[in-house]
């Protein structure tokens, strides 16, 4: 199945995990339907109409990460607009229109990023956007104030590995069979994020997922089809 690989960068990343609503923590990667966003803002499709256009039900996407994680806290200093303004978003006289939100950001997040499951045409236009540096709407890594860089890498066919010891370039889903080899002075993150969402914004599945913060490769041991080769890359699809 033809897999596009690109990578996205940035100063700074949020993609908010949902309970964290009032002082913002970020996942430590771009969930599969964050990926969708940003294909969608390639390509100008409505984010209404994004899902349904990339076929959320077939698509997979798997990420490795570029560079080791790091964060950075800061508070945005948010304005009320509900009633603290007029028709011009103008705080009114004599009343604190503002408020601060903690948040913890991605710092310099690198992301590598392996789609599948497209439809060729679909396809043919992300390749041909991706290869020319451009895009109908800006590209961000989560919030619309985090700016995004990609970078075309190629397409290949991803090929299915046998059961056995691997060596995992991406984040790898902890499904049933797989054993991660866990090495000393290595730090990792196990996290449950959602891999699956329709239009409406319903998560349709959640998957468990194990990740090395340093953005190193993980051991692990498989049973046949969890992995995939795409080029040089050992990818686990989310």
């Amino acid at each position: 199945m033809r897999t596009l690989v690109f990578d996205v960068a940035g100063e700074y990343g949020l993609f908010k995990k949902p309970y964290s609503p009032m002082s913002p923590v970020s996942y430590p990667l771009p969930p599969p339907p964050a990926v969708l966003g940003m294909l969608g803002a390639l390509l100008g499709i409505d984010k209404d109409a994004y899902h349904q256009y990339f076929g959320w039900e077939r698509v997979r996407v798997a990420v490795a990460l570029g560079a080791p994680v790091r964060t950075f806290r800061a508070a945005l200093n948010l304005l009320q607009t509900k009633d603290g303004t007029d028709g011009y978003f103008r705080p009114r006289a004599g009343q604190n229109t503002h408020t601060q939100v903690p948040c913890v950001f991605l710092r310099e997040p690198r992301f590598r990023l392996f789609v599948a499951g497209l439809d060729s045409r679909v396809a043919d236009a992300l390749t041909e956007a991706l290869q020319a540096g451009q895009s109908h709407y800006t590209v961000t890594l989560g919030l619309a104030n985090c700016l995004a860089d990609l970078t075309w890498v190629g397409d290949g066919e991803r090929q299915t590995l046998a059961a056995g010891e691997y060596a995992v370039n991406t984040a790898v889903a902890l499904v049933d069979g797989v054993s991660v080899h866990y090495e000393a002075g290595r730090r990792y993150q196990r996290l449950r994020l959602p891999a699956v969402m329709d239009a409406e914004r319903v998560v349709h599945r959640y998957q468990e997922i194990v990740l090395a913060e340093d953005g190193e490769p993980i051991r692990v041991t498989v049973p046949h089809g969890v992995l995939q080769h795409v080029g040089s890359d050992c990818v686990a699809f989310l």
